[in-house]
């Protein structure tokens, strides 16, 4: 027999003894439904207590939300959550629990990292205690969490803005007791980082007996027994970040219980990791390829073979073979053991936590060797992998210059979309052998900048300064200037070239509405119908609006950050269109480029022509839109039209005017 039939034979064997395992675990659980349930279920969740759809609650960073209080006893089944706020919540918002009334909470993680998913990220997976669904935004907990008295969760937003929708459910069982010796759910957020390499010597073996230095998961004293964890790392170097070994000690025992042969036999994998999903173990997140900056979370769950102890436990992996490699390391374990547990360790604060998380905007120029124009002769350019990640989870590169003396420079060719005003800012990664060198656009004064930082990795951002540039290549500068005293070397390392265009927006506009926005084949018709404005534009006349009503011209300004929001000022705001008026004076005939923004669908005319159409669902965000149009000479009429589904109703729009040539009036 081939090995490939040997395999696939092992396989299928080993599926049908796993499958008979689970089914009759499954069974017992289903049979149980024929059976009596003597329990009373309760739900807690964050329902609009006003009958309306507000059905979530805003938490101020550093504000501390809670989920329940509860009256024992009673056992928690499952909590759900999903959250809208600033990227990488899942690492800043934080979950506690406490028990019969407890001082130090038996739970306290990171919401995305007690859920299963590190990084701050959002992820899908499906596991027995954990499933989380919707790219990873809707998370569920089926852990059973027992207390004879009372139960207190609470969440804190650790982070720097509103948590803007915070929806949960608690679904508990009240019950008429609990046995005695009830353990107690315990979950634990560790980290280290990095985690502390041991170096051998040359000719000196690489041994690890007593597991000293290895990455702690659990240290935990009183009677129970370990249910699993959850574990996070962030590759430091290049190269596999497993072959460590799991311990386990029980009751303090000198030598331990449990000796593993490499980290993904401890998380049941073999040869490596790679993304896959089970009831009891599971790799939500493994990037490929163990380069530097590579994430990974994984997960092992001990639900059929809990590991119990009866006086303290201490579970550990080493982190690369003898605790050989420095990666980023943390991870939650989970246990049930007897009150009063031990007290957790201080938890790390969100700059502590998140060290390598960058938000990034979309719409920033990222360098890369394809942009080089021009470099002096001895200079080396390379492409780096960084550990730095952006919102979405995607690695972040640097180009990264290797000078040998002063006065050696390199010119980038970078694209600029528009002709206007722009902010330039630089984002570059410090370090300790990064050089002193300067920055700057052809003909513009060069900011200098000293690379050095004792410390690896160290992500800032240089603000250029103000910069009216013209659309198309522009020549980006960098000339070495020497080296800070304590630099080791002669490099630089650029990430990306944000050009934050000077926005100035529309202000002033005549507006009228509602018209009506009917519902047809294709969601809403109402940008399609044309209605009086398309017509003519008398302000001094009113006409029938929806549902009859008589509306006509009124003169509104945007707000202050430039949004023309209709529902300040039109009523009704559901399935309704609204037009704006606005006039542009130009010097001369000239073609422009128009942003616009919109909540919903938009219409642009200019002079009469319809030069934008767009019929979408979205949110009001500036410049989601780009169409050209050409200004004659004199005053330009200048007609938008947005319409409502449901929600917001608004919109931005600017015309760039980077010499301040161009004059904005409702009255030609």
């Amino acid at each position: 027999m081939n090995s490939k039939k040997v395999f696939l034979l092992a396989t299928t064997v080993i599926f049908v003894l796993s499958a008979q395992a689970f089914s009759q675990g499954l069974d017992n659980l289903l049979s149980n439904l024929t059976q009596k349930q003597d329990f009373c279920s309760k739900r807690i969740s964050s329902y609009d207590r006003t009958g309306a759809n507000r059905d979530a609650f805003p938490i101020q960073p550093g504000e501390t939300l809670t989920l329940a209080e509860i009256k024992g006893p009673a056992i928690i089944h499952h909590i759900w959550v999903t959250i809208s706020a600033e990227p990488f919540y899942g690492k800043k918002i934080v979950l506690r629990m406490y028990w019969d009334g407890e001082k130090n909470p038996s739970v306290e993680a990171p919401i995305g990292d007690f859920f299963g998913v590190g990084h701050g990220l959002n992820r899908n997976y499906a596991s027995l205690p954990f499933v989380c669904s919707s790219e990873g935004r809707a998370r569920n907990c089926f852990w059973l969490m027992p207390f004879k008295e009372s139960a207190k969760i609470e969440v804190t937003n650790e982070g720097t803005r509103s948590v803007g929708s915070f929806y949960y459910y608690v679904d508990y069982r009240e019950v008429k007791e609990l046995p005695a010796d009830t353990r107690y759910f315990h979950a634990q957020y560790r980290q280290e980082f990095p985690a502390q390499e041991v170096k051998f010597e040359n000719g000196q073996p690489e041994i690890n007996l007593d597991g000293n230095n290895n990455y702690l998961f659990l240290d935990a004293e009183g009677a129970g027994h370990y249910v699993g964890v959850s574990y996070s790392i962030l590759n430091r170097a290049a190269g596999w970040w497993g072959e460590g070994d799991d311990f386990i000690w029980i009751d303090g025992e000198k030598f331990q219980s449990f000796n593993g042969t490499g980290s993904e036999d401890y998380f049941c994998d073999a040869w490596g990791m790679r993304e896959s999903q089970s009831l009891f173990y599971g790799c939500p997140l493994q990037e490929p390829g163990y380069d530097p900056g590579d994430k990974a979370t994984v997960y092992r769950f001990h639900i059929s073979d809990p590991i119990p102890f009866e006086k303290s436990i201490r579970v550990s992996i080493e982190h690369g073979h003898a605790n050989n490699r420095s990666d980023y390391l943390s991870s939650v374990a989970y246990w049930y053991q007897t009150e009063p547990h031990k007290p957790f360790a201080l938890m790390p604060s969100v700059k502590e936590r998140l060290p390598f998380a960058v938000e990034m905007d979309q719409k920033v120029i990222k360098f890369s060797d394809s942009q080089l124009s021009k470099k002096s002769e001895d200079v080396i350019t390379t492409v780096d992998s960084i550990l730095f990640y952006d919102q979405r989870g995607k690695k972040l590169s640097a180009l990264s210059f290797s000078f040998n003396k002063p006065g050696e420079e390199t010119i980038l060719d970078v694209p600029v979309p528009a002709t206007e005003k722009y902010r330039a800012k630089i984002s570059l990664i410090k370090g300790p052998n990064q050089a002193k060198f300067v920055l700057g656009f052809e003909n513009t004064e060069a900011e200098l900048v000293d690379g050095y930082h004792k410390n690896y990795n160290k992500f800032v951002d240089i603000e250029l300064g103000e910069f009216i540039l013209d659309q198309g290549e522009q020549k980006l500068m960098i000339r070495c200037e020497g080296k800070n005293p304590a630099s080791e070397g002669l490099r630089a390392q650029l990430v990306a070239l944000k050009l934050e265009p000077d926005r100035k927006f529309i202000n002033e506009w005549y507006v009228i509405g509602p018209f009506d926005n009917p519902m047809g084949s294709y969601d809403t018709e109402g940008l399609l119908i044309s209605y009086p404005p398309e017509k003519e534009i008398n302000l001094k006349k009113s006409y029938r609006g929806k549902n009859g009503m008589e509306v006509k011209w009124e003169k509104r300004r945007a707000d202050e950050k430039g949004l023309v929001n209709f529902e300040n000022f039109l009523l009704p705001k559901d399935y309704t269109v609204a037009y704006a008026l606005t006039y542009v004076w130009s010097p001369d005939n000239q073609w422009v480029k128009i942003f616009a923004g919109s909540d919903d669908g938009i219409r642009i005319w200019l002079n009469d022509e319809l030069i934008h159409h767009n019929l979408v669902k979205r949110g009001p965000v500036p410049d989601n839109d780009l169409v050209k149009g050409k200004l004659k000479a004199g005053w330009n009429k200048l007609l938008v039209k947005v319409e409502q589904g449901s929600g917001w109703w608004a919109f931005y729009l600017r015309i760039p005017d980077p010499r301040n040539e161009l004059k904005f009036s409702v009255n030609k």
